[in-house]
């Protein structure tokens, strides 16, 4: 480590996903900093087990019965109105929908949700969760994660909400702190892209260089629109 442990103290937040291999090796760096789970990857968590169990129930329906074929079509095109907070469906603008007809997007899920109990039952504390963290209620988001579950919510789910419940006091900064990894993750993203649009790097230094070069462009081209804009305001 380059930093001695008077600089590393002066560190006061850490942002950081899940990974469980992360918070042992920040609090021995980084002793007094507050480790502040990014809400990306809370969303991200549980809309992955919302949409895994929508696929399982939606599977069951792949039967030889028309009705429950008719099911099956509806929950694998419309799946994005599954994981849209209910706060973004409309109850009372009609759009046509192919499988359904002219109907709001509200109805749609409604109708979707009663083909299975445990669809419905998941659903429902998905959008708690959900809502919770879109208003940065701590309380509410706390009083679902340790409230008992019923017993038709997914395996997914479970899983779920126990990893939420183990990063509880982590989770309760991104609720005060206002700071993500968001342009960590895009670096990340673009470095991703460099790679694959290249096929791949045999040389790890080659690959070094085009994402320095990839970089140092673009932060010169920024500079230049930017003395532009200076200019031409001037």
């Amino acid at each position: 480590m380059n930093y001695s442990l008077t600089d590393r103290q002066r560190v006061e937040t850490v942002t950081i996903d899940m990974n469980a291999g992360y918070v042992s090796v920040i609090k021995e760096l980084f002793p007094r900093a507050k480790i502040i789970i990014d809400r990306f990857h809370l969303v991200q968590l549980i809309n992955r087990s919302m949409n895994k169990f929508r696929i399982q129930v939606m599977n069951q329906l792949r039967t030889s019965n028309g009705n429950d074929m008719k099911k099956y079509r509806r929950l694998k095109r419309y799946w994005k109105l599954l994981l849209k907070k209910r706060s973004d469906l409309s109850s009372v603008e009609y759009k046509y929908y192919s499988l359904f007809g002219q109907r709001t997007g509200q109805s749609v899920v409604d109708e979707m949700l009663n083909y299975d109990p445990a669809l419905k039952e998941n659903y429902e504390l998905y959008q708690e969760l959900m809502e919770s963290m879109s208003n940065k209620d701590f309380a509410a988001l706390s009083s679902c994660l340790t409230t008992p579950v019923s017993p038709l919510t997914s395996n997914y789910m479970r899983t779920s909400l126990k990893t939420l419940r183990k990063h509880l006091p982590f989770i309760e900064n991104s609720f005060i702190y206002p700071y993500n990894n968001g342009r960590i993750e895009g670096n990340n993203n673009k470095i991703k892209v460099l790679n694959r649009v290249a096929y791949g790097y045999r040389n790890f230094q080659n690959y070094r260089k085009r994402i320095l070069l990839h970089f140092k462009l673009k932060s010169s081209v920024k500079q230049r629109e930017q003395g532009q804009s200076h200019f031409d305001v001037a």
